[in-house]
């Protein structure tokens, strides 16, 4: 559920994504909800286990052989990146037809200002207040998910970092130092789910692994 709702979110800021239908686009990589993903790898004829967020529409394939499970790593060649960490949800009324719902989300981005053409000190005020901008006030109704509204509760302080979980090198990409910056901002999404429209679940073959 947190994560179709994510899905939400990803679509209402496509516009932001460079080859999406708006007219200012500068997000490179634009996902919804992540989930963090383990690989192993050998280093100096050492076992070394890393971790990478990747987006949970990737299947297998996709995210191991084709290595894409570096897409939302911080890339100089990349002007922004963007995507979702769920933080959960919770159940918050209930009546004979409907449930209804808020889930928690931080939004994470990383930016390359100099890829996006700034030397100041910091943009990611403009890019927060554009993505703010972009999310629509009042209700929205999507599928099952009925009568949404989405909350920018705040930002995270500049002392939280986002990417403490990932294996990311920093000294030797310097990736949160200038010309790069991040941000992360908390999302509540409120929502309510017609039980008479929920699909049950069924149990389907087998799936092999690749």
């Amino acid at each position: 559920m947190t994560v179709e709702v994510g899905d939400i979110i990803k679509s209402i800021l496509d516009p932001l994504r460079i080859g999406g239908s708006g007219l200012n686009p500068f997000i490179d990589k634009l996902a919804g909800v992540v989930k963090t993903i383990y690989k192993t790898d050998s280093v100096d004829g050492k076992t070394v286990r890393k971790s990478f967020p990747v987006s949970c529409g990737l299947d297998y394939p996709e995210c191991i052989s084709n290595g894409r499970y570096k897409d939302l790593v911080p890339n100089s060649k990349l002007g922004c990146i963007v995507y979702l960490e769920d933080l959960g949800a919770r159940l918050t009324g209930t009546s004979s037809n409907k449930n209804e719902w808020k889930a928690s989300y931080r939004l994470v981005g990383w930016v390359n200002q100099a890829k996006l053409g700034y030397n100041d000190c910091s943009i990611t005020s403009k890019i927060i207040n554009t993505i703010i901008g972009t999310i629509p006030e009042g209700t929205f109704n999507s599928g099952i998910y009925q009568r949404g509204s989405i909350d920018i509760l705040g930002q995270d302080p500049k002392s939280f970092d986002p990417f403490s979980k990932y294996s990311y090198e920093e000294e030797k990409t310097q990736y949160k130092m200038y010309p790069f910056d991040y941000f992360s901002l908390l999302i509540d999404v409120n929502f309510s789910v017609d039980k008479r429209c929920t699909v049950t679940f069924t149990k389907q073959a087998e799936v092999p692994c690749v």
